[in-house]
């Protein structure tokens, strides 16, 4: 008879304390590992020189940012080592011609370029010669736009074919940030 008692006095209470388990069970459950998420990604983005303290900065970068400065960066002694080997510059020029062929381009000629350094990224640049529609010219910067990618069009020449289509010439960089320095 006490129990029902207890019950009937402190039912609301009960309720509220249940609500609250629950509420903090689906917090932990739905957005701890979030929350682990986006410590990482300030952890990697303070290894890229980003200052990302809350108490320095107004306010710090949306994860999608950092994830995408991570994913275009390499550490220096990399960027060194893989430009002197030429693996930026091939690895530019097979990034863009599958992009182009993806697009519906053919690849008439190709030539990687040089690596710039500076303190804190390396530029890495390449020169294609692509042949088709105008269309495709332009499917093929826009995916390159939406990949993800530091590129930079330094030029851009259009020049109609005597069967139809374009020839274009098409100039370009791709920049990555050196990871564990940081700047002055």
């Amino acid at each position: 008879m006490s129990e029902t008692l207890f019950l009937k006095r402190y039912w609301v209470t009960l309720l509220a304390l249940l609500v609250a388990a629950s509420l903090w069970f689906a917090h932990s459950l739905a957005f701890a590992p979030l929350a682990a998420h986006y410590r990482k990604q300030l952890i990697a983005a303070g290894e890229l020189g980003a200052s990302l303290d809350p108490r320095l900065a107004a306010a710090p970068l949306p994860p999608r940012v950092t994830q995408l400065f991570v994913t275009n960066s390499v550490t220096a002694s990399d960027a060194e080592r893989l430009s002197q080997s030429g693996f930026f510059a091939t690895d530019l020029v097979r990034r863009v011609s599958g992009t182009a062929v993806a697009a519906g381009l053919d690849v008439a000629a190709s030539q990687p370029g040089p690596a710039t350094h500076t303190g804190m990224s390396v530029e890495v640049r390449a020169e294609l010669r692509l042949q088709g529609k105008y269309t495709q010219i332009v499917h093929l910067l826009d995916a390159l736009a939406h990949e993800g990618t530091f590129y930079r069009i330094e030029g851009l020449s259009l020049a109609p074919l005597p069967k139809g289509g374009v020839e274009a010439e098409l100039k370009l960089a791709r920049m990555l940030l050196k990871r564990g320095t940081v700047s002055p």
